[in-house]
């Protein structure tokens, strides 16, 4: 018996080529009008990398981490965990995880 494997492919996120161009360079915090889901853009001159805005610890919302001066990290709202959104490994607790990127 033979079985197939279907796959699918879903757009989690789109920008305008004026939302592009407004980016600044660091951390982006994005809504998904349509979804309503939040992520985190990463922007470099470069480089553009995306995630979701969930951390994968236990799913809470990253916001901007007002110790780092890199302007690289973002801090999760649950349990303080760390992640540098330039490479997308979380940074504390170090040797964690990775986030999916997008």
């Amino acid at each position: 018996m033979e079985q197939s494997i279907e796959q699918m492919t879903e757009i989690l996120l789109c920008l305008s080529s004026v939302e592009a161009a407004s980016l600044k360079e660091g951390i982006n915090f994005f809504r998904n009008k349509s979804t309503g889901k939040d992520y985190i853009l990463y922007k470099n001159k470069h480089r553009l990398r995306a995630c979701k805005n969930m951390c994968k610890h236990q799913g809470g919302l990253f916001i901007k981490d007002i110790e780092d001066l890199t302007g690289r990290s973002v801090r999760c709202t649950k349990h303080n965990w760390k992640l540098d959104v330039s490479t997308m490994k979380y940074i504390n607790p170090p040797e964690s995880f990775c986030q999916d990127e997008l």
